[in-house]
């Protein structure tokens, strides 16, 4: 009889055991699946890519603005404003849209605890696996919003310890070749059709010739794997 109740009650145990596996797998299976990037990873602190902006917006957003300026990418014109704290925002000065935000040292900080030093394993946990790439000199990996094919979210990383130096969110082409691609091959075209809508996009596809000469003389930018 004791037997019975003992065996009884080892097969309760082991049910439980087994059920508390499965729940334990299913949760970790749906918090992988959950990794990735999303929309809300091409916004920071509360501004987004492709946002019109006012000055003010960005300073209440990013505090005490130190200075800005004019520059052109690519042929197109934006006011760059320069931060206290590491942070500079790209603004297209024809539509005051938001083209381009970079958060360096302490200021790189994401969700789910990305923050300037997090490791290169972890950046992927967050955002998914991508392939380590040259962009300027830097070991970056970048990420595509699956919303909006033309907004990257750029990872800079150490090129010795591959931790996070630097988060680029932004909606310029990334290279000469891709900045060609876009203004000439109407790749940039509206959605909606409408030609007069005033986007970066189209700003961008309405550039005749893409304007380097601000650029200086040297190899032209290429993405590549990174060799060890």
């Amino acid at each position: 009889m004791r037997r019975t109740v003992c065996g009884a009650g080892l097969g309760l145990l082991l049910g439980l055991f087994c059920a508390v596996m499965v729940l334990t797998g299913g949760v970790a299976s749906a918090n992988a699946a959950a990794s990735g990037v999303r929309d809300d990873d091409f916004a920071a602190h509360g501004v987004a890519l492709g946002e019109a902006v006012t000055q003010e917006q960005l300073t209440a957003a990013f505090g005490k603005l130190l200075y800005d300026d004019d520059v052109t990418r690519w042929g197109v014109p934006l006011k760059r404003y320069t931060f206290k704290k590491d942070v500079r925002v790209f603004v297209v000065q024809k539509t005051q849209r938001v083209a381009e935000i970079v958060l360096e040292k302490d200021a790189a900080a994401g969700r789910d605890g990305v923050r300037y030093g997090a490791t290169s394993y972890y950046l992927q946990k967050v955002y998914g696996k991508a392939e380590r790439v040259n962009l300027d000199g830097d070991a970056c990996f970048i990420y595509t919003n699956p919303a909006d094919k033309y907004e990257r979210l750029i990872c800079t990383v150490d090129h010795d310890d591959g931790s996070l130096t630097s988060l680029r969110l932004t909606v310029l082409p990334l290279t000469e070749d891709e900045a060609d691609a876009w203004a000439t091959e109407g790749m940039l075209a509206a959605d909606d059709g409408d030609a007069d809508d005033e986007t970066l996009a189209n700003v961008l596809a309405g550039q005749a010739q893409i304007d380097t000469s601000a650029l200086p003389a040297s190899e032209s930018p290429k993405l590549g794997g990174l060799t060890k």
